[in-house]
């Protein structure tokens, strides 16, 4: 049994659009970006992100192009026939959860993106150094 899970955090592309199917099922839909490779060789391929029912409902008036979210879903590949008989094939993340900010942020069964509370931060103490790590000294 292989599991099918992907997770990333990124800055949404474009607004959120929002359609209806026949029997009255919403589904909000929205690109993101992931990126692989680096340097010269970085490569940034765009990734749709679906979701449906009554989490999709409010969705797109939370997600605006730029808004950072957090999505985890099952990863496919929509397949499809163009209008002129051409095979066409796009990722797709069928989200399960999605939070706002990309770290902490509220689920969508809230509908509302994470806000921070007003509370002081605290500080680390002053008699600790501070962390400083050399490459050689990470175990992976």
């Amino acid at each position: 049994m292989a599991i099918n899970l992907f997770i990333v955090t990124a800055h949404l592309g474009k607004d959120c659009e929002q359609r209806w199917t026949p029997n009255g099922k919403a589904v909000a839909s929205f690109s993101i970006p992931v990126k692989q490779g680096y340097g010269d060789h970085e490569k940034t391929s765009w990734v749709i992100c679906k979701m449906f029912g009554p989490k999709a409902e409010k969705l797109p008036e939370y997600l605006t192009k730029g808004t950072k979210v957090t999505v985890t879903g099952e990863f496919v590949m929509e397949e499809w026939t163009s209008q002129n008989g051409e095979r066409k094939s796009a990722p797709v993340i069928i989200v399960d959860k999605i939070e706002f900010g990309g770290n902490g942020g509220n689920q969508a069964g809230s509908q509302q993106p994470a806000r921070q509370p007003q509370q002081s931060q605290q500080q680390a103490p002053q008699n600790e150094p501070p962390m400083d790590w050399d490459d050689q000294e990470i175990p992976f």
